[in-house]
């Protein structure tokens, strides 16, 4: 009897802890003050990192004053990681110079600052395993 009380605690504990729901809050900073929006990608995965259509979660934030922060809601343990953008002349993209570098506001989790490429997931990838914040200042603004 007694190992069955232990099983099923244990048991308990596990899925409580793998199952269990979390919030992930991005703050955004550095933004040209009160324009356009802030779009968020959130992905959980390498394969397909920053490709379109890959985010598992997408959020738009209305810039008002020099940040902004959304919560996304509810996730699963996991590493997740964070691309986000200013659309300052709210055109819905980020625009781009010749060689494809971004001309607004852009910016990864882990505050990651890019040199000759994009990053990689395991560059960015962020551990939710309970409710998390992390912030993200603009580069480019």
């Amino acid at each position: 009897m007694l190992q069955k009380i232990i099983g099923m605690i244990i048991f308990t504990t596990i899925n409580t802890t793998l199952f269990a729901q979390h919030n992930f809050t991005v703050e955004v900073s550095d933004l040209v003050v009160d324009k356009g929006s802030v779009y968020l990608g959130l992905y959980n995965k390498k394969v397909g990192f920053l490709k379109e259509g890959a985010a598992i979660a997408n959020a738009k934030v209305k810039a008002a004053g020099n940040k902004v922060s959304y919560t996304f809601k509810n996730l699963p343990v996991g590493e997740y990681a964070v691309a986000v953008y200013q659309d300052v002349n709210n055109n819905g993209k980020c625009d781009r110079n010749m060689i494809g570098y971004p001309t607004e506001g852009f910016g990864f989790s882990k505050n990651y600052r890019p040199k000759l490429s994009t990053p990689k997931f395991d560059d960015v990838k962020i551990a939710v395993n309970q409710s998390t914040k992390a912030t993200i200042a603009l580069i480019g603004n």
